[in-house]
């Protein structure tokens, strides 16, 4: 079969929850733009995410991801809001609010050294002593400490902004395809890039968006790739109509539940380094699954309903790849979100299509998580 070669204004590679987020935001300009996707949109992360909204609880100190995961928080209502008249789904946004609680002595220490700092990051926030937090939250245990109270901070049905997102690209000029695997990209004359998929097929483009979150280093990409490791993530979910608590609870070591309005709790997370595998096994989950008994042992009779795993896009300084390669600026890299793809969605969504239109990184606020500090 012969190979051919289309002309685009802006290839978007990769489906998820960033590529899409670009996509909407440069839905409005007169472009020619393709989104490509090597197998199911969202499938190895979007698909697999809690949906958790919390920037103060993803970070350990002040700083440009912090500010950048609150700009995004802020976006979420309009975001959602805009997404769901245009598709007809809704995104089950929930402004919960969280809960970051503590069990034992050396965990209150280190919940009492964030807030020091976190008191004044965040807006409304609280301490409950003890007393506290079994009057307001009974569905808690009573070995419970101390907790700090994110009220601004919430949580959404990832899976289906995502559907939601493709659904409203749908009725736009952007054009999608999937089953189109990427194995190159290389530069070509005239300030073009091309993008050769495994069938052979060459795409062109002005521009070129990288968003293949755990796969860009599997690509062959002009040099230098910002490294980027798939790190398993394990979760599960309970079935639990009838629980009256509302709040996400994230408990030490990385645990978190999260109570959805289907009437399930979705509870997790392990991190591992073991390649492309997306498992689930016994150790894995009563990483997250002990804890509970001091923190919500109710959640551990309740019957459960699924279990999966995910793969996060990590880089070696946990921090976001957002920007242009260090020497071809019509190749743009927008991954390794790690565990805040979800969250950072409407920002990355915006300023990166910023930058594609404007043509110049005029937004200093990328700067920290520039593709050149991997140079």
């Amino acid at each position: 079969m012969e190979s051919r070669t289309t002309d685009w204004d802006i290839v978007i590679v990769g489906a998820g929850i960033i590529g899409c987020s670009i996509a909407w935001h440069l839905r409005q300009s007169s472009l020619r733009i393709l989104l490509v996707e090597r197998a199911e949109p969202g499938g190895l992360a979007t698909n697999a995410a809690a949906g958790i909204l919390g920037p103060l609880n993803e970070t350990s100190s002040p700083g440009p991801l912090l500010d950048l995961m609150q700009e995004s928080l802020a976006m979420y209502p309009a975001f959602v809001d805009e997404v769901q008249r245009s598709s007809g789904l809704s995104a089950d946004l929930v402004p919960s609010g969280i809960l970051s609680v503590a069990t034992s002595q050396d965990e209150m220490k280190q919940l009492l050294s964030r807030w020091e700092w976190q008191k004044s990051e965040g807006k409304d926030l609280t301490f409950l002593q003890a007393d506290q937090v079994r009057k307001e939250f009974p569905e808690l245990s009573k070995d419970i400490l101390g907790a700090i109270h994110y009220p601004h901070e919430s949580h959404v049905f990832a899976p289906r902004l995502l559907k939601g997102l493709l659904g409203g690209l749908g009725r736009t000029s952007v054009v999608f395809r999937s089953g189109t695997s990427i194995r190159k990209i290389r530069p070509e004359p005239k300030n073009e890039m091309t993008a050769e998929t495994s069938h052979g097929d060459r795409i062109r483009s002005r521009q070129i968006v990288l968003t293949p979150g755990a796969y860009l280093n599997e690509m062959e990409v002009p040099d230098p790739v910002p490294p980027i490791i798939p790190a398993n993530g394990q979760i599960l979910s309970v079935r639990i109509p009838d629980f009256s608590l509302r709040k996400v609870v994230f408990y030490p070591e990385k645990g978190y539940f999260v109570p959805k309005l289907d009437g399930t709790v979705v509870i997790g997370a392990t991190e591992e380094t073991v390649g492309f595998q997306t498992r689930v096994t016994p150790r894995g989950i009563m990483e997250f699954l002990s804890p509970l008994e001091h923190v919500c042992p109710r959640l551990l009779d309740a019957p459960l309903q699924m279990t999966w795993s995910g793969l996060r896009p990590k880089t070696p300084d946990c921090l976001p790849v957002l920007g242009s390669h260090p020497h071809y600026p019509n190749l743009v890299f927008a991954t390794g979100h790690y565990r805040n793809g979800i969250l950072l969605a409407p920002v990355t969504g915006k300023k990166i299509a910023r930058l594609l239109l404007a043509g110049n990184p005029g937004d200093s606020s990328l700067l920290p998580f520039s593709p050149a500090r991997f140079i």
